[in-house]
């Protein structure tokens, strides 16, 4: 990870030196009476489908769960700082899960990973054995899942409709910023960030920049830093676009995300979340109506297929757009791609869906000219970059 704050870049190989950089495991230690309360102010921990505080969880009453999810096979698009939390630091997670489950009054954690995560998988199954054999975790049970054996055991597969049904499920992010904060304290956790909200957020930088890789800033730092220290764009290339969010914002152009700061309301103020931090960046010469078939594909590959604008709208889309890379396409089709993303941003059934669909018909729409030149010449504007 670059420019790290809280992480840090030296593994936490076993819990001997997790002991050593962090003391016992929050879950044998007594629980300050004023931590929920504290946790009221610290919004950064708001990570999940609807960004709710998990303030707002933890003090839900109505809640009526037996188990939580650790989501560790996040389908973001572009988005890839799963690996590096769990090779870093498994007892944090470990910790910060457990320290969870004893608030919410549960016995059950199952963490789900991707099904290649292979390596991560044996690193955190070591992390429960030296914690159980230490006694930090001895009451709740903790359970290690691929994708397909989570499927296999508990008949339910990691779609966004499944995600979103569930209240107790966290990410990675807001597990390890949960225990950074009960282990460091508030005083300490608040000379993070310059503004209102205090803490840091992790952005995976992918695209058309010098340096793609993972990068952690503290909340409120201007947006430029973080193109600057990725290493800014080919000097022969100027920004087209910058999708945040891993695709579910709207792409917004390289002069606005520069004026940007990272906290909550400059987004809401342009009517987008900083969510899961996946930042892309699009240089000038990439053909967009690729782009957009490319974010259309990935829908269609988590779609779980159960609601029809859905499952039927990602298939008439990537008909629409192949249609017009191959050249025949009639004006009518651009207006038909465009209906047919309206119906999945209007008729799904879950908020990730509609929130990737909006993005998709931004996009058509800002780029509206590069879709009626391919459709017109039967040729894109821009060629396919190949390096």
């Amino acid at each position: 990870m670059k420019k790290f704050v809280l992480h840090s870049e030296s593994n936490i190989t076993n819990i001997g030196t997790y002991k050593d950089h962090f003391g016992d495991y929050l879950v044998v230690q007594s629980l300050e009476q004023t931590f929920i309360r504290d946790l009221q102010s610290f919004s950064v921990l708001s990570r999940d489908a609807f960004q709710r505080s998990l303030y707002s969880i933890l003090t839900d009453k109505n809640i009526k769960e037996d188990f939580l999810i650790v989501n560790a096979a996040s389908f973001d698009y572009l988005v890839f700082k799963d690996k590096f939390l769990i090779k870093n630091n498994p007892h944090l997670i470990l910790d910060g899960s457990s320290f969870l489950a004893k608030i919410l009054n549960v016995k059950r954690i199952d963490i789900v990973l991707k099904n290649y995560y292979l390596e991560e998988k044996d690193i955190i199954i070591k992390a429960v054995a030296e914690a159980e054999d230490a006694r930090f975790i001895y009451d709740v049970k903790v359970n290690i899942y691929t994708e397909d054996t989570y499927y296999q055991e508990c008949s339910q597969r990691i779609t966004p409709s499944y995600l979103e049904s569930k209240k107790y499920i966290f990410d990675l992010d807001t597990i390890t910023q949960l225990t950074y904060l009960a282990h460091i304290g508030e005083y300490s956790f608040k000379n993070y960030g310059t503004g209102k909200n205090k803490g840091t957020y992790i952005f995976s930088v992918t695209g058309d920049i010098i340096n793609p890789n993972l990068y952690e800033f503290e909340i409120d730092t201007p947006l430029k830093n973080l193109s600057k220290s990725a290493g800014g764009l080919n000097k022969e290339y100027t920004a087209k676009c910058v999708f945040t969010n891993g695709f579910l914002n709207p792409p917004i152009d390289f002069e606005t995300f520069q004026k940007m700061t990272l906290d909550y309301e400059c987004f809401d103020s342009l009517k987008m979340k900083i969510g899961n931090g996946g930042i892309c960046f699009i240089r000038e010469d990439r053909c967009m109506v690729r782009v957009v078939l490319k974010i259309v594909q990935f829908g269609k590959s988590i779609s779980c297929g159960r609601c029809m604008p859905c499952h039927y709208g990602f298939d008439l889309c990537e008909y629409y757009i192949n249609k017009m890379l191959l050249a025949n396409s009639i004006y009518s089709d651009y207006a038909s791609l465009k209906e047919a993303v309206d119906m999945i941003k209007l008729g799904a059934s879950c908020s990730y869906i509609r929130n990737l669909a909006n993005c998709i018909s931004s996009t058509i729409e800002m780029f509206r000219d590069e879709f009626l030149y391919l459709i017109e010449n039967k040729v894109t504007l821009y060629s396919f970059i190949k390096d």
